[in-house]
């Protein structure tokens, strides 16, 4: 089998779509596969990682630039739909599934007048724009939460569960502290890494008591590592985790946007968490990511205009004091877990 995989641009549109080549591949490692995407995303530092193919198109965006970058946008979408025409010609793939991104909208257009099969996959509750207008021209329609169905036609929806990469669920030595794990997604998130800065004074007498590990992103790196020493804490801080497996593994609590793909690795590992939800994420669908957990007992959350040191500090404290009730979160996160989601999206790729 031939699959061309589209889109990208953050870790929430690529790890399903790597999840899905896992399993894949694990069948039989002849199958073929393409993944396309932008220059500007992640997929060029992250396939690499995985030995996995990138072609790139020349496409971006329109939310949150000036009218002149939406002009500009505006012209860069025929020249990428020709520049996927001639990738999805070259490769002639069997099927063509895209994972949301801007790269999926140009790549799935090309298909369409090729006639190849075509798929979509919606990792999050409320889909974004371009998974719902490439609804109306995909075949077969994967997504995470059974109220997804709502935002697209019925009789192309098939319910799998968001995908996630094969993880491990003992990689490494636990340690003796109760352990806090606080990332922002791929990118990171600035307000976050503060209210977690912000919130050290009011930890103090937790010092010693917490382990904290710490992904920033590559911008706030230098700033985050420099607060901790300041305040003599003894935090792992690093950029971006590759094997975030070995962090889950070892973590007693997590604090974190609500990305889907953060959502369905947690639930898979039974974690309890803390999620604060991206406040700008397209059509607020990190917050309906949380909130569908929260109403189920599954989550703590608070929202990133309530986030302050002194709140941040207060949940710590709970999480530590509270042992039980994070047991229960455990428990219930679980009950959101599709640990077959990325099985049951390939046997409808290889059955199309």
């Amino acid at each position: 089998m031939k699959l061309l995989i589209a889109g990208g641009g953050t870790g929430g549109h690529l790890f399903p779509g790597i999840a899905i080549v896992q399993e894949l591949l694990s069948r039989s490692p002849s199958h073929e596969v393409l993944f396309v995407g932008t220059k500007k995303g992640m997929e060029v530092s992250l396939l690499p990682k995985f030995n996995l193919p990138l072609k790139c198109i020349h496409i971006s965006g329109l939310k949150g630039k000036s009218w002149g970058e939406k002009l500009y946008t505006l012209f860069l979408i025929p020249l990428s739909i020709i520049q996927s025409f001639f990738i999805v010609k070259k490769m002639n793939p069997d099927v063509v599934l895209g994972v949301g991104g801007y790269a999926s909208f140009s790549v799935l257009v090309a298909s369409f007048f090729l006639r190849k099969k075509r798929a979509i996959q919606e990792q999050n509750l409320k889909p974004g724009l371009t998974n719902r207008l490439l609804s109306r021209i995909a075949q077969k329609i994967f997504v995470s939460f059974e109220e997804s169905l709502s935002y697209f036609p019925s009789e192309k929806c098939i319910v799998t569960g968001n995908p996630v990469r094969k993880l491990k669920k003992e990689a490494y030595e636990r340690s003796d502290q109760f352990t806090i794990f606080i990332f922002g997604g791929s990118q990171g998130a600035h307000s976050l890494n503060r209210a977690v800065l912000d919130a050290l004074p009011y930890l103090e007498l937790l010092k010693d008591k917490l382990h904290v590990i710490h992904q920033t992103g590559k911008s706030d790196l230098k700033w985050v590592a420099s607060t901790y020493f300041q305040h003599q804490w003894k935090a792992e801080v690093y950029d971006f985790l590759y094997d975030m497996e070995k962090i889950f593994s070892v973590s007693d609590y997590v604090i974190c946007r609500a990305g889907a793909s953060s959502v369905s690795e947690l639930a898979l590992l039974g974690k309890a968490c803390l999620f604060v939800p991206y406040p700008y994420a397209a059509h607020n669908h990190q917050e309906e990511n949380a909130r569908t957990l929260e109403k189920k007992g599954a989550c703590r959350v608070i929202l990133d205009w309530q986030l302050n040191g002194h709140q941040l500090a207060k949940e710590i404290r709970y999480a530590y004091d509270h042992p039980r009730e994070l047991e229960e979160m455990s428990k219930k996160i679980i009950s959101f877990s599709h640990p077959y989601a990325a099985q049951a999206i390939v046997d409808q790729l290889l059955s199309f």
